[in-house]
């Protein structure tokens, strides 16, 4: 169990905070991915939909980071194997996907399956771990 967390903790907080700067390179540098959803011809009206959309997505992903980072620094989920194992899976796909969604400008709306299968899940498991643990008192 110990060589298994020695590991594990380190690849998680790396793969964590990997994703969570990336998240923020992208809320800097989202102008030509914002544009990526937009006809060729645009108003200024649409550019500024799709520019709270994506930005309403990767602040949301930042607090779901933030709620993890946190869980997992005061020491509450820090030794669950299982819950590492899906954080490292999650965030270190992210952290790929999110590189080439900068690097090729991507579609905006990509951004959301990638929300939904590399932020999520992590987050609510990291939830319902911490939760089980600080609230219904199991380990």
């Amino acid at each position: 169990m110990v060589f298994v967390a020695g590991g594990l903790i380190p690849a998680r907080f790396l793969t964590l905070i990997s994703h969570l700067t990336i998240v923020i390179v992208i809320l800097w540098s989202r102008d030509e991915n914002v544009k990526a959803c937009l006809p060729l011809e645009y108003t200024a009206e649409d550019y500024s939909k799709k520019d709270v959309e994506v930005q309403t997505g990767l602040g949301i992903a930042i607090m779901f980071i933030g709620i993890e980072l946190l869980t997992f620094l005061m020491g509450i989920t820090m030794f669950l194997p299982s819950v590492a194992m899906i954080s490292i899976a999650s965030h270190s796909s992210a952290s790929v996907l999110l590189a080439y969604f900068v690097f090729d400008e991507w579609d905006c709306n990509l951004y959301w399956w990638v929300f939904a299968f590399c932020s999520v899940p992590p987050a609510i498991i990291d939830a319902t771990a911490a939760i089980g643990i600080l609230v219904l008192k199991k380990s």
